[in-house]
């Protein structure tokens, strides 16, 4: 299985708190109805714990994730007219957006799965590492990888990157910020999440890694649409 991201910018002339309405409450009402989805959690950023400035491409002010079970099956959707819908919804509350399909690789611990339909605001214990090769990085090279440890995040997932060739047509600039893997971190609490990114582990996985430097650490509130 694979999922889909969207990583995109606040429309400019509208609120923070504007954005994040319409994105659950109108855009996430149309896209659970895109055929061949099996899960769709919408990342709400509340707290950006490091941004490489300046942020390459464009700002980034939401990320979703969509599953489906493979790229094909997700290109049949892109066919669909439930997904025409989601593009004409877009421009309503985007400003640009970067698409990228991505493989999760379960390093440890159970992911947990939020409860479908609670509107966003809830605690931020979820941390989302987005990164990039490196210069001159050796082909093969893998994102950082953690073992468990007291204090630490209770579950990681790696995802990386496999396709970025699905611009998405939708009256807004189709963006290029160069992600090219995703570290997932679970914790028990928000300021279990902040204290760990600055402590010696955290700050080891989140800037040294000799092959991914980092673009953003955010801390996000997930919410699940399905």
């Amino acid at each position: 299985m694979i999922f889909r991201s969207g990583v995109f910018s606040r429309k400019e002339g509208i609120s923070e708190a504007q954005f994040g309405d319409h994105w659950f409450k109108v855009h996430g009402h149309l896209a659970s109805f895109m055929p061949g989805l099996h899960r769709y959690l919408q990342n709400h950023i509340r707290e950006r714990l490091f941004e490489v400035q300046p942020f390459p491409d464009h700002e980034v002010g939401g990320i979703s994730q969509q599953w489906f079970d493979d790229v094909a099956a997700m290109e049949r959707c892109e066919q669909s007219p439930e997904y025409a819908a989601v593009k004409r919804d877009i421009p309503n509350f985007q400003g640009a957006i970067t698409i990228l399909v991505l493989a999760g690789e379960p390093v440890f611990g159970t992911a947990p799965v939020p409860e479908q339909g609670r509107a966003p605001g809830g605690p931020a214990n979820k941390l989302l590492v987005l990164s990039r090769r490196r210069p001159a990085a050796p082909e093969g090279a893998r994102p950082a990888q953690l073992a468990p440890a007291e204090g630490g995040p209770f579950a990681y997932v790696q995802n990386t990157v496999v396709d970025s060739a699905h611009p998405v047509s939708a009256n807004v600039p189709s963006g290029k910020v160069p992600v090219e893997a995703m570290a997932e971190l679970f914790f028990d609490s928000e300021q279990g999440l902040r204290d760990w990114v600055v402590s010696p582990a955290g700050q080891i996985f989140i800037h040294r890694h000799p092959s991914y430097e980092p673009l953003a650490a955010y801390a996000v509130n997930a919410v699940r649409i399905m």
